[in-house]
């Protein structure tokens, strides 16, 4: 029946969309900084925590994988089903928006750290708060999660 893949698809959906999303900022911000570090190879170190941020994000869909392989056995009804494909939803499509977010101002400020590298400190914030939005989802991701085998409240 569907609610049996339900848990294990939402797995999937947990480390895989946040895992493209982080390979996919890696991928276009480490592009910009191999081209700025051509130009200054001293601004390298700095950059690089584009790309530490958005592998950060393929821990996080991990994380929450991990949570939802050890909730599969008290899955045992199709509203914990349904908590287990929202949480995974929740914390893919954050972490893929925090790596566009990283890959766009991760880019951004490699560039700008070519012309102007005094101005990594303001430009690293964008970043971050880029990469703060998988955070946010993850946090909800596992307060639903923890939910998932807990018997409602009768009114």
């Amino acid at each position: 029946m569907i609610e049996d893949l339900l848990p294990v698809l939402s797995v999937l959906i947990a480390s895989g969309a946040p895992s493209i999303g982080a390979i996919y900022a890696i991928t276009t911000v480490g592009t910009t900084m191999a081209g700025a570090g051509t130009e200054k190879p001293e601004i390298l170190t700095k950059a690089l925590i584009a790309v530490v941020l958005a592998e950060a994000i393929a821990i996080y869909g991990l994380l929450t994988s991990f949570m939802l392989v050890t909730k599969i056995p008290t899955i045992t009804t199709l509203a914990d089903s349904y908590k287990a494909l929202i949480a995974s939803l929740i914390m893919g499509i954050s972490g893929l928006s925090a790596a566009i977010g990283i890959a766009r101002s991760g880019s951004a400020m490699a560039g700008a750290m070519l012309e102007r590298p005094e101005t990594f400190s303001k430009n690293v914030v964008g970043v971050v708060l880029a990469e703060a939005i998988a955070i946010y989802g993850l946090l909800v991701a596992f307060m639903l999660i923890a939910q998932i085998g807990v018997a409602p409240i009768p009114h």
